[in-house]
């Protein structure tokens, strides 16, 4: 595969050589199948159709968006195409889009009206990943266009994004302020729906810039610049336009011919709003100036603003306590605006949900196997269950099951597999189940299947939380023995590394990440003599290390942690360290205060 190491001039981009010098992927820690992933984001095209190109962006709720920019079929008017696709399914190493659409009838310019953008339905696409770096596209579109296959490989490698890692990180470990700042994704302006610009941040501060609009004869246009992104924030490409040739077997890169059209400029007023402003040579295009908005970002490349601070100062609020019998060891997840409370000692086939706003409780049907120590996580309309022991009354059946909040039934999941004491994480459109030997399962909710992702050392996680955080998952604490490390697993490069440890030792506590902050409380320790902790620890986006924070009301373990409403709930607990008896049952929230 031809690469360079370094942007080349913007007309060799297009005509020559991939943008940007795309590394070998390192060696991955996950045992299965190969899948799409979040490093699959970029440009990408067939080097001996330089000229067009495919925009790919993976979403962090596990969706997709991408675009082809090409040239009209034989006998359509205009000179150039564009074709854009939203909703894409991942099934393991395949990307499909069902829905593919061609977009005519705007016009350039103040004489832009969305509702005469008339988007035609297309065809499909099918992108099957090879690896980090290559693909295969096969393409089904209307009869102009027919069907065809490409072999795709890599333009562009993302800032935050790369295969082979090449995370910015602060000293503890985590992720560092400045590699959470890319503006990727597509952006637009909302009075002018049916236009507007894909913008892709660069590993060495340069952002690839197009923009998807109309010509002044209402036929598609689109336009492509490169710059670097200043310490302002502020953004100056030279935008060309190419043409010259058709689609498919009309295609013919020796008569493409660019011109530069004129120019790009954008003010980034924080992550998600920018300034934008074009200069046309051509008269008949102007100038102008709009207000733009971020459509979309992409999964695993976060943006902040400002500088988050750890936020240690707050008070603990008693909530309304559960309807008993109460739990301990059991799993809570929050989904909705409500905080769902599924088994434990105590209860082990109790099933209740509490309802932020009227600050209530509800039963629900039990679950269908008495179960502590689960893991639970909600998506897609419905709440799982997955691992624990089975203890009570309930029948064993598989690991997994899951409930259909609208219709109230409980339906088995066997391609989930059991765990044991530690918990869950959906990341991407994906669940990361914890496993005591640090090891995790991955599962796609959509596809029912899953894989194994070993573990990063020898550190055993019995009792240990799993949280998304950042893009990133991260398994915590734990006991046999009692630890504090952290490990994170990166899901773009597929591996692991330290991250910051805690103050304390601790197992059995809990942990959610609430709003820019991932936040811990409680738990026990069994060196020596077993022992309970009340203390919480704060760690912010960008931080160094964790910050302590306010004592607990009341000191458990097994105890269930959310995030809801920008809050941190604690959900009942054992106040007897070494054993599952002494369950409160009691809620407590805290909602941090800035300094």
């Amino acid at each position: 595969m031809r690469r360079i190491a370094a942007i080349a001039l913007l007309l060799n981009v297009l005509l020559a050589a991939p943008l940007l010098q795309a590394a070998a992927t390192k060696g991955s820690v996950v045992q299965g199948p190969y899948w799409v992933s979040p490093a699959h984001s970029g440009s990408w095209f067939q080097a001996d159709r330089s000229g067009e190109g495919f925009i790919l962006e993976i979403l962090p709720d596990g969706n997709s968006v991408a675009a082809w920019f090409t040239f009209p079929a034989a006998g359509e008017p205009g000179e150039q195409a564009w074709l854009v696709a939203t909703g894409g399914e991942m099934r393991g190493d395949t990307l499909i889009f069902e829905q593919v659409y061609r977009s005519s009838g705007g016009r350039f310019g103040p004489a832009f009206d969305p509702a005469q953008v008339q988007p035609v339905f297309w065809g499909r696409w099918e992108f099957q990943f090879h690896d980090c770096n290559r693909a295969t596209l096969h393409y089904r579109g209307n009869a102009a266009y027919g069907e065809g296959t490409r072999q795709l490989e890599r333009i562009t490698t993302l800032d935050q994004l790369s295969c082979n890692g090449g995370r910015r990180l602060a000293a503890g470990g985590g992720r560092a302020l400045e590699g959470l700042r890319a503006r990727h994704g597509n952006w637009f302006v909302p009075a002018r729906s049916g236009e507007g610009w894909f913008i892709e941040d660069l590993p060495d501060g340069r952002m690839l810039v197009y923009w998807f609009t109309f010509d002044t004869a209402g036929n598609p246009l689109w336009l492509i610049g490169q710059g670097e992104r200043t310490a302002q924030n502020t953004l100056g490409v030279d935008a060309y336009r190419v043409r010259g040739t058709r689609f498919g077997d009309g295609f013919d890169p020796a008569a493409l011919r660019q011109e530069r059209w004129g120019r790009m400029e954008f003010d980034f007023l924080d992550c998600n709003r920018a300034r934008f402003r074009y200069a046309a040579s051509d008269a008949a295009y102007g100038s102008g100036e709009y207000q733009a908005q971020r459509l979309t970002e992409l999964a695993g490349a976060p943006c902040l603003d400002g500088t988050p601070q750890a936020l240690t100062g707050g008070n603990w609020v008693e909530a309304a306590s559960m309807p008993g019998p109460a739990q301990s060891e059991l799993a809570t997840v929050a989904y909705q605006g409500q905080i769902y409370a599924l088994g434990g000692y105590g209860d082990p086939r109790g099933f209740k949900r509490y309802d932020i706003a009227s600050n209530s409780w509800s039963v629900l049907p039990q679950l269908p196997s008495g179960r502590h120590h689960l893991a639970a996580f909600a998506t897609g309309g419905q709440v799982y269950m997955v691992g624990g022991d089975n203890l009570g009354g309930g029948a064993t059946g598989p690991a997994g099951f899951r409930y259909d909040i609208a219709t109230q039934q409980w339906q088995p999941v066997p391609e989930l597999r059991t765990t044991f004491g530690s918990q869950a994480a959906l990341l991407n459109g994906r669940v990361y189940i914890g496993w005591d030997d640090g090891s995790l399962q991955e599962f796609d909710p959509r596809q029912r299947s899953g894989r194994m992702i070993a573990p990063p050392d020898r550190t055993r996680r019995d009792h240990a939380q799993v949280q998304a955080f950042l893009g990133e998952i991260w398994v915590l604490g734990g006991r046999a023995p009692d630890t504090n490390t952290v490990a994170i697993y990166d899901p773009v490069a597929e591996s692991w590394r330290a991250g910051p440890s805690f103050v304390r030792h601790r197992g059995g506590f809990a942990a959610a990440v609430v709003g820019n902050q991932i936040m811990v409380s409680g738990g026990e320790g069994l060196t020596g003599q077993p022992y309970l902790i009340d203390q919480t620890e704060v760690l912010a986006a960008g931080g160094e290390r964790w910050e302590v924070g306010p004592r607990m009301p009341v000191a458990v373990h097994g105890v269930g942690g959310a995030a809801a409403d920008g809050r941190f709930y604690l959900v009942s607990g054992s106040t007897r360290a070494g054993q599952a008896s002494g369950a409160t049952g009691r809620v407590f929230w805290w909602q941090p205060q800035p300094r």
